[in-house]
């Protein structure tokens, strides 16, 4: 059944489009329940054998994710904490993950609508959090936006360079995301320390 669903989604982005990924990306942005890792990287295969452009798949997933995670943050700000106590369970989210999601929020604010958006239970919940927390309307939408960017580049991109072989290795990134994106910022960070030291 899962295998005639996926195929049934294929055929419909096929068919729309960047509508298509608007559409599908909104979904992941309100946080319902959606595999959006792995779409994305079907959009990097797409864009690969020539169906979609890679940056219009890009902007366009972040654009859709951005959309419907100020729909998740407007929810926040009109209903609280009770609105994720009470109906989490049908986003398939625990009290235990809307719980470190807070507690993450709380300690490093916007860097988790950044960088938290590479994982899939603080992705889902940051918005809601940060419509809770009271953040501002522009404040949200710059680093939601910025996350969203960063989230789509690297599944679409992981996608476009592994072609057909995109569903093993998202299968196997997403097992070790945590590591992967702590060596990336490892990497970026020695970098930008060999620059500074290389200029004095």
């Amino acid at each position: 059944m899962v295998t005639a669903v996926w195929e049934t989604f294929q055929e419909w982005v096929l068919s729309l489009g960047y509508l298509g990924i608007f559409l599908a990306m909104m979904i992941e942005g309100i946080g319902l329940p959606f595999p959006g890792d792995a779409t994305l990287a079907f959009f990097g295969y797409l864009s690969s054998s020539g169906h979609l452009l890679l940056p219009a798949a890009i902007l366009t997933g972040s654009l859709g994710s951005t959309i419907g995670s100020l729909i998740a943050f407007a929810l926040g700000k009109r209903y609280g904490l009770s609105l994720l106590t009470r109906y989490g369970k049908y986003l398939l989210l625990s009290v235990r993950s809307i719980d470190q999601t807070v507690r993450l929020s709380s300690r490093y604010g916007v860097l988790v609508l950044l960088f938290g958006r590479l994982f899939p239970g603080v992705r889902t919940l940051s918005s809601y959090i940060a419509g809770i927390g009271g953040m501002s309307w522009p404040i949200f939408l710059l680093f939601s936006f910025a996350g969203f960017v960063l989230f789509c580049s690297f599944w679409t991109l992981i996608g476009f360079w592994l072609g057909e072989n995109w569903p093993v290795i998202v299968h196997l990134v997403k097992k070790y995301t945590l590591g992967i994106v702590i060596a990336g910022m490892i990497l970026v960070g020695l970098y930008f320390l060999k620059h500074i030291l290389h200029k004095r």
